[in-house]
């Protein structure tokens, strides 16, 4: 399109909108002349609109051909009709709406005279009751009102509905639906101007639930039962129509299968009367403003330049337009006028349509002038630039000219060049040479430590916190071997839950040292000074158990001499119930028995016997799984879970606490053997470390004392140790990662010695940059530095290895530690500075800021 159409001007907008209320004016002025289309589009409007379901106060009773109301063929029985009102009346309904069909004369097997002058009598003491006017006077003398129950429906022009308005609403008779809701609030029966009330052509199952539907038979089943209370709880403050199959289809000749029951119309008639929910034209002004808005959309849309984007960014806008209008009706409850709407926009597409052609042929030979000006401007823009082509292929002459005069400098320098990569390949290839050399010394070293003697006297731990060291000295003390921080906090709260007086609860696997735990809470506990008695649950037979646990008396069985059960033998002290969860069943209440209250009966004695004692039990099953699976007291289980600890599987530990107990475990075992110079080589240790362990401590102990027993020289081997090949694991990840780290440690260490610690020399070796050598030095100075306790000179000469370079270390480690807190900041907390120091030393090695916060605890408590 022209450049002339990418833009409105103010007159053209003008001119547009004008144009657009033109044909909106012209179209809602032309449908008045075809008014059967708005009357089509309308009822589609009507057909296709949610519709709302009845309202759970209207209650409807189906009564079939074959149920007690009938006596006859459509026949009603006055009786039970009258039972059935007196009965509904009694359950609190608000109004009752029977739409029966009672004729005279009344049959005696209908009820008679009597029965109808008795329904007349109750009706008329129920007071809120309406019949169909085609019911017995007596009867509409009795009832407050009554209604017509044919309606004045336009099938013909019906599309999936029917339609009232409102002349159909100006009724010569008041219909049945609005005489029910006239009946509790009386007014002048009316209607808006133009309104519409739409009924949907079936009656769902979901509406049937929702207002409440029902047999006739289950209703007076409960009436003949005389539950009065299920009786109001369904039609207390209801608006209750009773209804036969008869009634269900329309009296209209033209009616079809499909059309709604006549029961179903009136009430929804009555909702909707009740509600004042009637379907209205929308207002003329908001209609006619929303036709100018579409054809508003369309001039912009037919008049900009065409673009994918603004094109879809106008439909997309439109469908916008549309839904919101659309919706509004819906929750407006209004009817669009959708045939002079459309024919409002289609005039504006046509108007537009056609000005745009008109407006291309009269612009032809102004667009012809405007390229041959822009033609013409591109020429003298060439020849412009032919010249500017001209003058630099000159300057480019100049510049080779130039160059050839400067090759003899660029064929010295290609050969200074070519000298400096011969001797950075030369380099490079000793580099690879020396780490080649260096991975094989590595692995001869492996292949070494697998047959030599570990001396663990001299291994490097992990350096823990202050308070995990404060934990491991007490641990040690209760014959708690280890260094893992999991089981060290573990340990504290076993300190904790010591002091008190409730049932420790131990959890873990066979073999993790549950014992050994229980007996370290006994000896925290107040009760240290009492006995610690172990009993091992699931070694004692039942028949024994009460024996065994309660004691009993002399004489109480056959051969009984007396003897004092576990519970009083720890009377004052402990009482370690292991393996609690192997217990029986039938054990369980009798051990449960004690545990509330603290008393028990002795085998043979009827006085009761109280004692003094803690409970810490144990076991290796799942408690929690065992009380769903129903082998387990749920009660007990309580009783018992007061604290619960729960002790990780040896595989779960530190590394460094498999070495730990393994070298215990050795020794202890070599000094029974009178074997007191055995050690592990690396390659045993390695073994150790990696084993899964099923059997857990108890499993290491025995393997390290087969191993000894059966060990053939000074060092035990990974083969004497005998270990299942398929239970064993990778090495841990951390415990390689520490290994390799140390590893490396050394040889950078070794580096250094032999470089005299000249750190550019120890960098061009190893391949690295001077930083990272000043790492690594700095790492293994704060290692030194801790395992000396802050001493430099024997940190230093650790490092060092040969006294000549003592002097240069310790020049370096000064200059750390005083880099480590420096006296130019002032730190409020210990916490503070080490957040500081991972910031500073942030490319320092993680395994070596442990040593890093134990300097700096130690330098904060000097001062």
């Amino acid at each position: 399109m022209s450049e002339q159409y990418k833009g409105f001007s103010v007159k053209q907008m003008l001119w547009s909108l004008g144009f657009v209320v033109f044909c909106a004016g012209v179209s809602f002025s032309f449908s008045h002349m075809f008014p059967q289309v708005e009357r089509w589009l309308a009822d589609w409007q009507l057909t296709n609109r949610p519709h709302q379901s009845l309202t759970s106060s209207i209650v409807m009773i189906r009564a079939g051909e074959q149920s007690a109301a009938f006596c006859g063929k459509g026949r009603w029985n006055v009786e039970v009709l009258q039972g059935t009102v007196a009965a509904l009346k009694q359950a609190g309904a608000s109004i009752i709406a029977p739409m029966v069909e009672v004729s005279l004369p009344v049959t005696s097997e209908c009820g008679g005279l009597s029965g109808l002058v008795q329904l007349a009598e109750t009706t008329k003491q129920a007071g809120a009751v309406v019949y169909p006017d085609s019911v017995p006077s007596a009867l509409k003398q009795a009832a407050m009102q009554i209604g017509h129950l044919e309606l004045p429906l336009d099938v013909q022009e019906r599309i999936g509905g029917f339609t009232f308005n409102a002349s159909s609403l100006s009724f010569p008779k008041v219909p049945f639906g609005i005489a029910v809701v006239s009946s509790i609030e009386t007014h002048v029966i009316q209607s808006p101007t133009n309104s519409f009330l739409h009924i949907p052509s079936t009656v769902s199952p979901q509406e049937k639930v929702v207002s409440s539907w029902h047999q006739f038979t289950d209703v007076f089943r409960l009436i003949q039962d005389g539950k009065r209370n299920e009786l109001a709880r369904l039609f207390k403050d209801k608006i209750v129509f009773l209804y036969s199959a008869s009634s269900m289809s329309l009296t209209s000749p033209a009616a079809k299968i499909s059309d709604p029951p006549i029961a179903s119309l009136h009430a929804r008639l009555a909702q909707a009367y009740w509600n004042n929910s009637w379907v209205v034209p929308a207002p003329f002004l908001l209609s006619f403003l929303v036709a100018v808005s579409f054809g508003c959309v369309m001039v912009v849309l037919m008049m900009s330049e065409f673009s994918v984007f603004r094109v879809g960014g106008l439909c997309v806008s439109a469908l916008l337009l549309v839904s919101v209008f659309f919706l509004l009706g819906f929750q407006r409850e209004w009817l669009w006028p959708l045939f002079s709407m459309g024919v409002a926009v289609g005039m504006t597409i046509i108007g537009m349509g056609a000005w745009n052609v008109w407006v291309s042929r009269s612009t032809v030979h102004q667009r012809i002038v405007i390229r041959e000006q822009q033609l013409t401007k591109l020429g003298d823009e060439l020849s412009e630039k032919e010249q500017h082509a001209r003058q630099l292929e000159e300057q480019l002459s100049q510049a080779q000219y130039q160059f050839s005069q400067s090759g003899s400098v660029i064929q010295k320098l290609e050969i200074a060049q070519h000298t400096s990569l011969s001797k950075l390949e030369k380099s490079q290839g000793e580099m690879q040479e020396t780490r080649r050399k260096i991975e094989c010394l590595q692995d001869e070293l492996k292949d070494l430590r697998q047959y030599a003697p570990v001396n663990l006297e001299e291994a490097s731990w992990e350096v823990l916190s202050i308070d995990d060291q404060a934990l491991l000295r007490e641990s040690n003390a209760f014959n708690i071997v280890t260094r893992d921080p999991t089981v060290l906090r573990l340990f504290s709260n076993l300190k904790k839950a010591a002091v008190t007086q409730v049932p420790l609860l131990f959890l873990g696997e066979t073999g993790t040292g549950k014992e050994v735990f229980a007996k370290a809470a006994h000896a925290l506990s107040p009760r240290r000074h009492g006995p610690f008695i172990s009993v091992n649950m699931a070694a004692i037979r039942a028949e024994l158990f009460e024996g065994e646990l309660f004691g009993h008396v002399k004489g109480a069985f056959t051969g009984a001499v007396g003897r004092t059960g576990f519970l009083e033998s720890a009377h004052d002290g402990t009482l370690f119930l292991d393996e609690v969860g192997d217990l029986p069943l039938d054990l369980q209440a009798k051990l449960l028995r004690f545990l509330e209250d603290g008393g028990f009966h002795r085998v043979g004695q009827s006085a009761v016997t109280h004692v003094d004692v803690r409970i810490v039990a144990a076991t290796n099953r799942d408690l929690q799984k065992e009380v769903r699976a129903g082998r387990y007291r749920e009660d007990l289980y309580y009783r018992l879970r007061s604290v619960v600890l729960t002790l990780p599987p040896l595989r779960d530990r530190s590394p460094a606490d498999h070495i730990l107990l393994a070298d215990l475990f050795l020794r202890h075992c070599a000094q029974l053997q009178d074997r007191a110079d055995l050690a592990f080589s690396q390659g045993a240790l390695d073994a150790i470390v990696a084993y899964q362990w099923p059997g857990n401590i108890r499993e290491l102990r025995q393997t390290i004392a087969q191993a000894v027993a059966l060990a053939n020289g000074p060092v035990i081997t990974e083969a004497e140790l005998q270990l299942d090949e398929g239970r064993t694991a990778k090495v841990h990840e951390k415990w390689v990662k520490d290994d390799l780290g140390q590893r490396e440690d050394a040889m950078v260490l070794e580096c250094l010695r032999q470089h005299k610690f000249d750190m550019q020399a120890t960098a061009a070796i190893l391949g690295w940059d001077r930083g990272t050598v000043t790492q690594r030095l700095k790492g293994l100075g704060f290692q030194a530095l801790t395992d000396s306790q802050g001493d430099v000179h024997a940190a230093a000469l650790a490092l060092a290895g040969n006294k000549q370079f003592v002097r240069v270390v310790e020049g370096r480690l000064r200059e750390y530690m005083n880099n480590l807190v420096p006296t130019s900041k002032r730190y409020g907390s210990v916490e503070e500075a080490i957040a500081d120091c991972r910031k500073r030393f942030r490319n320092l090695p993680e395994r070596h800021f442990p040593a890093v916060e134990q300097l700096i605890h130690a330098r904060f408590a000097a001062t």
